[in-house]
């Protein structure tokens, strides 16, 4: 029993460092592989006809591409600037991962008035919901995920440490029982899973408040 309990110490281990790799990674790659196949699909032609769109000021058929794949109330300007950038993981995969969440104001606002951060509310739960974050706290989440993965590699440190060593304080006597470090160890991992999760939902909400954020006069 022992032995499984250390080779799942061990295994935690090289989950908790594929965890940081992977935060890492969904940072530094603006990749589409967190959509759906309808929404790959959507993005690759929405892009194309942004591209005509601007190229040709020929709209009508981005425009109702849009209405149709994002909401007839989504300002067709700020669809065409998330969807001409040529890095689409800055403002066109946010929008559509979250698209289902976002609720726009009614056409006639959004037809009089520029679409702003204000007028754009996000339905985190059936009973919550919010306007646009304006604050980006991906680096307090990143240094998070990094504090949990020290904390993993030290538990399962002690529990080699502690073979020899005992701890004998009464408050820290439970890092002589590997299966209850094992334990924390991957409570550690779930929360840095939870965490990673956080982090990507947030950061696509912060994107789309700059994109919605109106440009100084």
């Amino acid at each position: 029993m022992i032995y499984i309990v250390f080779l799942m110490i061990f295994v935690g281990v090289t989950a908790a460092l594929y965890q940081v790799y992977e935060i890492h990674y969904n940072i530094n790659v603006g990749n589409d592989k967190k959509l759906s196949k309808a929404d790959k699909s959507h993005l690759q032609a929405l892009s194309d006809q942004a591209k005509t769109a601007t190229q040709t000021h020929a709209r009508s058929d981005f425009d109702q591409a849009a209405a149709n794949t994002l909401s007839p109330n989504l300002d067709r300007d700020i669809a065409l600037k998330a969807f001409a950038e040529e890095e689409k993981g800055v403002y066109a995969i946010p929008l559509l991962r979250r698209k289902a969440r976002l609720r726009f104001n009614g056409d006639s606002f959004v037809s009089k008035n520029r679409a702003n951060i204000n007028s754009v509310t996000v339905r985190h739960l059936p009973f919550w919901e919010t306007t646009l974050p304006r604050t980006n706290i991906r680096t307090a989440l990143i240094i998070l995920v990094i504090v949990n993965c020290f904390l993993v590699q030290l538990l399962a440190a002690m529990t080699v440490y502690t073979i020899s060593y005992p701890i004998s304080t009464p408050l820290l006597a439970w890092l002589n029982e590997p299966l209850i470090v094992m334990l924390v160890i991957y409570a550690f991992i779930f929360t840095t899973f939870l965490i990673s999760r956080l982090d990507r939902y947030m950061h696509d909400l912060y994107q789309l408040g700059k994109l919605f954020k109106p440009k100084a006069v």
